[in-house]
């Protein structure tokens, strides 16, 4: 059954992200942001990368636990599919930089808890969500700095 919902979860994480990230582009347009960012259709395929690879790492960690950890190793990987998603959310729908910049830091907290809880049953697991990890720092930092630029000192967050 992981099979098909762990795939599953991925695509619909990624696909309500595009929705939302989509539906604030024209105003994230108006923002001023850091002059390194990577070009959105770059962006989409990293993402699709990063949750297929975090897919795998959940399959690979479910198979290796045993079935009294399944509950906690669940919560683990949901909790961060929940928190991709409210980024978005955040950022894109409700134009909140800083509770964006914050979710960030969940984010990066919630994928360094399943790398470290996924690393004593499968170490494959772990190594596979490390770029994630990665990614998601970038992502703090980056949340960061179109916050500063643009709530101190600048336009209104709206």
């Amino acid at each position: 059954m992981q099979y098909l919902i762990t795939p599953l979860i991925a695509v619909a994480t990624g696909g309500v992200c595009a929705l939302l990230a989509r539906s604030g582009m024209p105003w994230f347009r108006t923002l001023r942001v850091p002059q390194w960012p990577i070009p959105a259709r770059a962006l989409a395929v990293i993402w699709a990368v990063l949750l297929a690879m975090g897919a795998v790492s959940a399959i690979l960690a479910w198979n290796a636990t045993p079935a009294e950890a399944h509950s906690q190793l669940a919560a683990v990987y949901l909790v961060n599919a929940f928190l991709h998603p409210a980024w978005c959310y955040m950022l894109f729908v409700r134009h909140q930089i800083g509770s964006a910049t914050l979710d960030a830091a969940l984010m990066a907290i919630g994928t360094a808890v399943i790398v470290l809880d996924v690393y004593p049953a499968s170490m494959a697991a772990a190594l596979l969500v490390l770029p994630l990890f990665l990614w998601v720092l970038f992502g703090m930092y980056l949340s960061f700095a179109i916050f500063r630029m643009n709530v101190r000192g600048g336009p209104a967050e709206g």
